[in-house]
């Protein structure tokens, strides 16, 4: 117990005595791990406040029971079913259940009002849901309220007695109705085989809002109120008593349930709960929707993001302040050599330098850990929230306000991390300390250079072992780790694993790097030759004389500088990619696309708006088959666009050009499905054959699309389209690379193209004129290969294709691309209202405008840029904090060469000038190895994303993050150097002799 007080005293004095070092560690971990902290917190917040959100967001419902409709039923199963032996047997299998709530809900017309003031109606009708509430079981459960529009205050509506009924104000403000007004409302109910219509007059006793009553989907579903026992009146009490159309389930402690952090076992636990209550009430005869779940399923992306910046931030903050820590430490022990050489004289045993040196890493981790997290948690409560909460956009990670939230286990990770890692590298110096000789110590004419050291004779070659390992390590990883990663389907952890790798890809080209750093020292000492005037050859001695010392500082900034420009590079990469992505898919300024379309593939992501879809359920189906909820994608004949409304487009002022596609074969079925007749093409050669989307355009496409992303790898733009549609003696095609490769296809090759239509198969014989890589508007039916180009497009005129399928002059159109003035007067936001205010009536449509989608794909990208660019930024302020230390330390062991230089002649300023000089040329060549490294990797990267997803190459310089991170290392070590030598360079000669002989 002597032994160690005597130890932690030793150390603590130790590092009283060096204050700047000292205060130089303890902040430069207290950075790191207040950066890891606030990330943590962060995390934290996010998922506390995505329960309130998913709670809002679902209705605070955890599942709704509703019927399964199945092959073979009884033809007279009803969809509304008797829920009291559902709740008993909930009852029986589960006690995770708090409450049972049923509704019943009913389609209805309504006639439109004239307004609000009048009892006019217009004719004109609208549907609604009606929804059929247990008032007062739901009022003593306190299940959800009633809130009034006007003020948010709640609403006092305990009843609504028979004849009565409430409006939802959003689809109030459509009918145009007021309260106490009676309003028509025709009811249809089926019942299995028996429909039901009942037409009664209502009193509007509210016109609401809602809060936690229903999920936020009612809010788009035209919903009136009633209650229940309304509904069992009107359509037969006998018949339809204590029966509803859904059974809303809330668990007991919900809230603890889902947790933003563990998804995976967030759904365990749900669906553990959902799987017991299905298997009792029956597989086959009812269906359990989770929406709290599903909304859950939603923050896939946000947590991936947090733990994306959770590794990051790990390998980055702790690599750069465990590299710091090192060198403060091994500087510590250089310095105090000779005394651990005099405590061995006087006794003391080689553990004893071994126990200092650790209790002196100990007490800095502890000091820098613990202020870490105290610093982390007020900028997270009283800076990072609020600023998030109203200058951030948080609607781009899915709700709309985050607070502050911490647990315990967030404290304990910062602090084990933070305590580890300082550990760790403290070993190394612990041990030199330990296995000092101590004649060697104590020998005042020491010096740590030497041509020879004798080594123990080794029968083991420990260096050939480490390389094997290494080796075996990446082979391993390559063949054992990544398969079964892919086979695991975890979002997070492939997220975790890409960002340690690619960072560790980045560290290690980094540290192949620093091989250079001796050729880059030079080329920059000599750039500093003019402002260093005589003293450039001091500059040159003193930078190579003490490299060693100064390895761990050039290291760290290598590190840091390479971490700041990956991340600016990468991201800002991927967005510019995505962007040109986005053009390239939609094709122009503004697109509309005929709505309602079936895909002909699962793989197929629905067209250009499309994308996948990840349903989180007991079975991970889709489980809403409520008859209430589901309507069945088809599509609308009437409303289906025609090449009139092309020329009707054209008259719009601001509309230059526009372009039409006529409806592909897969289309063309849908629209005469009611003749069975089934349209395809097939492209073929002698021996094989391949099922092709055969593409109609007009000569107006090439001057419509974004020209600039058409990407020919046979042919010419020009050449290819002008014989696609001015060729007349034979039929041309342009076709895909994805084709071209699969069928050894080349330019002016012929091939045949098989056409269905119905019973009729007909032939005919096409010359390719093109070879396309990529054409604009066609994102899934051109590209390098069939991953890509899934569709394998071809594209032929418009006459040719209305030739060959046989259809009318007047054909159905799939999209249409529209290409705006150029000279900016009329606005695409405008165009678009004008659009939808004159046609969204007549026609079924979507229309993209593409500026606003690149628009919210840049902002979402700058919100991640600017996160990783500040987080990479702390490093930097790390690494200062290293050269600082590493140059007090030079400026302490060096005062003889200070004096010896003052003597001969230096003036206090020119003392400033050499270190700062110095200082600089360590810092830029270091940081010039890590930009050029850290741009290479994330070029490296992003080049392979783009082959392996077919998106244009982007390459990006982030020239601003460069000049920022070299103007604020120039600062900071401008500011840091003078302070450094206010005492230097004030003292006098004879006292810097006097201390150092």
């Amino acid at each position: 117990m002597s032994h160690f007080k005597l130890i932690l005293k030793y150390a603590f004095l130790d590092l009283k005595k060096q204050k700047i070092r000292t205060l130089l560690a303890i902040v430069g971990l207290l950075i790191s791990v207040g950066l890891l902290t606030v990330i943590l917190f962060l995390n934290d917040s996010i998922s506390s406040s995505y329960v309130d959100y998913l709670t809002i967001e679902a209705g605070n419902q955890d599942a709704v029971i509703t019927v399964r409709h199945f092959t073979g039923e009884p033809e007279d199963r009803s969809s509304y079913f008797e829920f009291d032996p559902i709740i008993n047997t909930i009852k029986n299998v589960s006690t995770r259940i708090k409450n049972c709530i049923p509704r019943m809900d009913i389609f209805g017309t309504i006639n439109v009002s004239e307004g609000f003031n009048t009892t006019e109606l217009t004719g004109e009708e609208e549907w609604s849901v009606i929804s059929a509430v247990n008032f007062s079981f739901e009022n003593d459960i306190k299940f959800g309220s009633f809130i009034n529009p006007n003020n948010n205050d709640f609403l006092n509506l305990e009843e609504l007695p028979l004849n009565h009924c409430a409006i939802y104000y959003g689809f109030n403000n459509i009918i145009r109705y007021a309260v106490n007004n009676t309003i028509e409302i025709k009811m249809q109910l089926s019942h299995g085989n028996v429909n039901y219509t009942v037409t009664k007059n209502l009193t509007i006793d509210a016109i609401f809002d809602f809060n936690l009553k229903w999920s936020n989907e009612y809010r788009n579903r035209h919903l009136i109120v009633v209650d229940i026992n309304t509904i069992y009146q009107y359509f037969g009490y006998e018949e339809f008593n204590r029966r509803c159309s859904q059974l809303i389930l809330t668990f007991k402690e919900g809230s603890s349930i889902y947790d933003l952090r563990d998804l995976e076992g967030t759904k365990s636990i749900v669906k553990d709960i959902a799987s017991d209550i299905q298997v009792a009430i029956g597989i086959k005869e009812y269906n359990i929707d989770l929406p709290k779940l599903r909304v859950l399923g939603r923050a896939e992306f946000v947590s991936v993001l947090i733990v994306i910046v959770f590794i990051f931030v790990s390998i980055v903050a702790m690599l750069i302040s465990g590299v710091l820590i090192n060198g403060i430490l091994k500087t510590s022990v250089e310095e105090k050599i000779r005394e651990y050489g005099i405590f061995r004289t006087l006794g003391a045993n080689k553990k004893y330098s071994l126990a200092i040196v650790l209790m002196q890493g100990f007490l800095l981790c502890n000091l820098g850990t613990i202020s870490g997290i105290v610093v982390a948690d007020l900028i997270s409560r009283f800076v990072i929230i609020p600023f998030a909460n109203t200058v951030v956009s948080t609607s781009t990670i899915g709700f709309t306000r985050i607070s502050f939230s911490f647990s315990l286990t967030s404290i304990l990770i910062s602090y084990a991390m933070g305590i580890g890692v300082g550990m760790i590298v403290s070993i190394s110096p612990a041990l030199k300390a330990m296995r000092l000789q101590l004649i060697e110590s104590i020998h005042p004419y020491r010096h740590e250079d030497t041509l020879y050291r004798l080594q123990k004779r080794s029968s083991v070659n420990y260096k050939i072992i480490l390389v094997g390992i290494i080796l075996a390590i990446n082979g391993g990883f390559v063949f054992y780790f990544i398969p079964r990663l892919l086979i695991s389907n975890d979002s997070n952890l492939f997220a975790g694993v890409l960002i340690a790798v690619l960072l560790l890809f980045n560290i290690g080209l980094t540290l192949a790097g620093l091989g250079l750093i001796p050729i880059v020292l030079r080329f920059v000492i000599q750039v500093f030759r003019p402002l260093a005037g005589r003293l450039h050859n001091v500059i040159k001695i003193f930078v190579f004389r003490y490299q060693r010392r100064n390895s761990s500082t050039v290291m760290i900034f290598a590190l840091s500088f390479s971490f700041v420009i990956f991340t600016s590079t990468l991201i800002n990469t991927l967005s510019a990619q995505s962007a040109a992505n986005t053009q390239l898919t939609y094709g122009s300024d503004l697109v509309i696309e005929t709505s309602g379309w079936e895909e002909p593939d699962e793989s197929y992501m629905g067209g250009l708006g499309g994308g996948p879809f990840f349903p989180l359920s007991i079975n991970d189906g889709d489980l809403r088959t409520n008859d209430l909820q589901i309507q069945q994608i088809s599509i609308n004949i009437d409303k289906v666009m025609t090449i009139e409304f092309e020329e009707q487009l054209l008259s719009i002022d601001g509309i230059e050009k526009v372009s039409c596609v006529i409806a592909k074969p897969y289309q063309l079925t849908q629209i005469y499905s009611e003749t069975d007749k089934e349209f395809s093409a097939e492209i073929e050669d002698y021996t094989t054959s391949q099922e092709i989307t055969l593409i109609g355009i007009d000569e107006e496409y090439l001057y419509t699309v974004k020209r600039q992303y058409i990407e020919m790898t046979s042919g010419s733009v020009e050449s290819a389209f002008n014989n696609l549609f001015n060729d007349e003696d034979e039929y041309t095609c342009i076709i895909s690379e994805a084709i071209a490769t699969g069928l050894n296809l080349r330019i002016r090759d012929s091939i045949r193209i098989v056409i269905h239509r119905g019973d009729e198969l007909e032939v005919y014989l096409f010359t390719i004129v093109g070879i396309a890589k990529s054409i604009p508007g066609f994102p899934f039916e051109f590209g390098v290969s069939n991953m890509q180009a899934i569709m394998s497009g071809v594209l032929i005129s418009q006459n040719t294709y209305l030739e060959v399928l046989d259809i009318p002059p007047i054909p159905y159109v799939d999209r249409i691309f529209i290409k705006l003035r150029e000279d900016g007067i009329v606005s695409p936001y405008y165009i678009e209202e004008i659009i939808n205010e004159l046609y969204i009536a007549d026609y079924n449509y979507n229309l993209y405008n593409l500026e606003r989608l690149i628009t919210q794909q840049q902002s979402a990208f700058f919100i991640i840029d600017t996160l990783f660019t500040l987080i990479t930024m702390t490093t930097v302020f790390i690494c200062i904090f290293g050269l600082l230390s590493s140059s007090y330390s030079t400026i302490i062991e060096r005062k003889k060469e200070v004096g010896i230089i003052r003597t001969l002649g230096l003036k206090g300023r020119e003392i400033n000038r050499l270190f700062i000089i110095e200082s600089l040329i360590i810092m830029l060549s270091s940081g010039t190895i890590g930009i050029i490294v850290g741009w290479l990797s994330a070029w490296i990267v992003t080049s392979n994303l783009s082959v392996l997803t077919g998106e244009p190459n982007v390459i990006y310089v982030p020239w601003f993050n460069i000049i920022l991170i070299y103007f604020i290392s120039i600062f900071m070590i401008l500011i840091g150097m003078k302070l450094l030598l206010r005492k230097v360079r004030k003292k006098k000669i004879v006292d810097i002799y006097r201390e150092t002989m």
